[in-house]
């Protein structure tokens, strides 16, 4: 009876995980992306930018690109590229 019960929960861990509503996309964040492509030639290197600079800060940075027409993005969000590493 005891795996039964193990198996039980397990499935409705799955049922519940399965039915998480997905969190609400950021459209304006795509918006303002698109803007600066538009006008940069490329997008937003994510993979590039700390874990820690919120996505809030990422809009904020690439508005003030595209209104000050300079792709100055990772200045703005205080980063430095370093070309002698790669980790």
């Amino acid at each position: 009876m005891h795996t039964m019960d193990k198996n039980k929960s397990v499935a409705d861990f799955m049922n519940s995980f399965l039915n998480t509503p997905e969190p609400k996309i950021d459209n304006e964040y795509y918006e303002i992306e698109e803007q600066y492509f538009r006008q940069f030639g490329h997008g937003v290197p994510r993979e590039m930018l700390p874990d820690s600079i919120s996505t809030e800060q990422i809009k904020q940075a690439m508005k003030k690109c595209i209104l000050s027409k300079k792709d100055n993005l990772f200045e703005l969000l205080g980063i430095i590229i370093n070309d002698n590493y790669l980790y």
